[in-house]
């Protein structure tokens, strides 16, 4: 999915702009991904992926955009495009966001859905949670994801991200046998020069490869750039 860390990023730097500064700004981004994992679970069938796309950040707070990557579930849909919009600011050294995001997947209309968002940040911490009362797609079970991180700066140009969060599904057996509610986890590897980005992460989850495939452990490489 979108990087909201950036985007949230930006939208607290234009909310400290004066007056003589642009209102506004548009902003776009392209990665190549070995893998596009998402809570942990592979999208791709652990292959690659090409992802971008546009956001708009006001000086107010206010920010829309649309991302976009290839995926690959076994189904028609081989395009998955996510809409959000959402209010980020500060209060002290607290930063808030608040979010709504739709992922519409081309083809299996059946599985689109939405989900609302919350995200706090304090120092390197960032904490969050989603919400979505009809989990991929009408009629699908209710999804709460809490979730925690950290990030921090090693060098010049090499950061360090951490991740944890939990996946919590109305709904027994919802990947397979034995296989609902789990916990996902991430680490990252950022380096920036000559304004590309790239990472080396760790993912994995505690769902069982053999019943739901691509939650294994792995190394995923990635390239981006903002534009």
């Amino acid at each position: 999915m979108f990087n909201k860390t950036k985007l949230s990023a930006l939208v607290a730097a234009l909310a400290l702009t004066g007056a003589a500064q642009a209102s506004a700004e548009i902003s776009g981004n392209v990665s190549l991904v070995s893998d596009y994992s998402f809570r942990g679970i592979s999208q791709t069938g652990e292959k690659g992926a090409i992802q971008g796309g546009f956001d708009y950040a006001a000086e107010s707070g206010f920010y829309a955009g649309t991302w976009m990557s290839n995926v690959e579930f076994g189904t028609e849909s081989s395009t998955e495009m996510d809409l959000y919009f959402g209010y980020g600011g500060s209060m002290g050294d607290l930063g808030y966001d608040v979010s709504y995001i739709y992922f519409d997947y081309e083809g299996d209309a059946e599985f689109d859905y939405q989900e609302y968002a919350l995200a706090l940040s304090y120092g390197d911490f960032s904490f969050g949670v989603n919400y979505s009362s009809e989990y991929l797609g009408d009629g699908g079970p209710d999804f709460v994801y809490p979730y925690v991180g950290y990030s921090m700066a090693l060098t010049e140009g090499l950061s360090l991200d951490l991740h944890y969060g939990y996946s919590d599904i109305d709904a027994a057996d919802f990947w397979g046998p034995g296989e609902d509610s789990y916990s996902d986890y991430s680490a990252t590897l950022g380096f920036s020069a000559g304004g590309v980005d790239f990472g080396l992460a760790f993912v994995g989850t505690d769902l069982d490869d053999d019943v739901v495939a691509g939650s294994d452990d792995r190394l995923i490489l990635s390239i981006s750039k903002s534009l």
